[in-house]
């Protein structure tokens, strides 16, 4: 045992020969306390390559497989018995072929002839481990009940089933073989601002996240960092709601985040864009067409300001049938031809 205490790959337990479990698929509902269940051996065929000094063995192409033998407790009802009895039974037909149709289990042909069968292996926590799993198994004998009254204490029928199968696989269903990895869910945070022309400046954090974005157009963006929302006067004095989504191998979250957006003002006046008012001088030694000719001016000097017209009315100002002598320029929000230039 040297050995094994010295080798780092030295099993922490051994296998058990009583931790087993037994199941037909063709019979959910029948449980076989199994006293005892074999892995069958399996031998592999050889071929014989003749040579002039000795006979050489080949591996062959057909493998051979001993029986599937279980030994059972027999319930008090004889379901788990009677139901390998009857299979037998209606596959052998021994009265006719009325056994068949008496007897069989199943809804097609294959369900009725065979069924696949499960022995699982547990390990030392009684968990399972291993499952053998039989392919097309079919009974073949099944040991008879000798009942014996000088039997002094109470005896429970244990009972021998042989079955036939086609090939049988070992599948690793333990824990160990189960365990899938775990990840964090992401984490976003989402913060949001407003600049001095009243842009949306949004700022986000993210941490385990493969993937992150924002909706309202934004789209997918890094995991961390700022982005600008533009101002629109369509949503001009409205609350906006922006939600960033981080996506990672531990799922999904989400984060939002609200501005209000205010209401649209005049532009602020400024030495560019001040407001100005233009005084009509109606004296006679002013022209319609110098008045036109300083308007022209005014606005080539000064395109953006904002101008209202200021006319003197009474005395001292020439006026004619009260109409208003002003160049059509002067009044760009009104039709000219209607002007009275008198």
């Amino acid at each position: 045992m040297a050995y094994f205490a010295d080798n780092p790959n030295c099993p922490s337990n051994f296998l058990s020969g009583i931790g087993f479990q037994f199941n037909l698929e063709k019979l959910p509902g029948v449980s076989f306390y199994c006293q005892s269940a074999n892995v069958p051996s399996q031998n592999l065929a050889v071929a014989t390559q003749a040579t002039r000094f000795n006979a050489i063995p080949e591996p062959g192409d057909e493998v051979n497989y001993d029986d599937l033998t279980i030994r059972f407790l027999v319930d008090e009802d004889l379901k788990n018995y009677m139901s390998i009895h009857n299979w037998i039974r209606y596959l052998g037909h021994p009265e006719g072929e009325n056994d068949w149709n008496e007897y069989s289990d199943g809804e097609s042909y294959q369900e009725k002839q065979y069924s696949d069968g499960f022995i699982f292996i547990l390990d030392s926590n009684f968990n399972r481990k291993f499952r053998i799993y039989f392919k097309d198994l079919f009974p073949v004998s099944l040991s008879g009940l000798n009942f014996d009254a000088t039997y002094t204490d109470t005896e429970y029928f244990a009972v021998d089933a042989t079955f036939k199968f086609t090939i049988f696989e070992i599948e690793d269903i333990g824990a160990a073989a189960q365990i899938s990895p775990t990840y964090d869910p992401p984490t976003i945070s989402l913060n949001s601002s407003l600049d001095a022309n009243n842009n949306t400046v949004l700022t986000w954090t993210s941490d385990d996240a493969d993937a992150v974005s924002i909706d309202r157009g934004i789209g997918k963006v890094p995991i961390s960092g700022t982005t600008t929302s533009a101002y629109s006067s369509s949503t001009a004095g409205t609350t906006l709601t922006f939600t960033a989504t981080a996506v990672g191998r531990g799922g999904t979250t989400t984060s939002t985040t609200s501005v209000a957006i205010p209401a649209a003002t005049l532009p602020q006046q400024t030495t560019t864009n001040r407001l100005c008012i233009a005084i009509i001088d109606e004296s006679d030694a002013q022209s319609v067409s110098g008045m036109a000719t300083k308007w022209t001016q005014f606005r080539q000097n000064y395109p953006d300001r904002i101008f209202y017209l200021l006319h003197a009315r009474g005395a001292g100002h020439v006026e004619t049938n009260n109409a208003l002598r002003v160049p059509p320029e002067f009044l760009e929000e009104a039709d000219p031809s209607q002007v009275n230039m008198q």
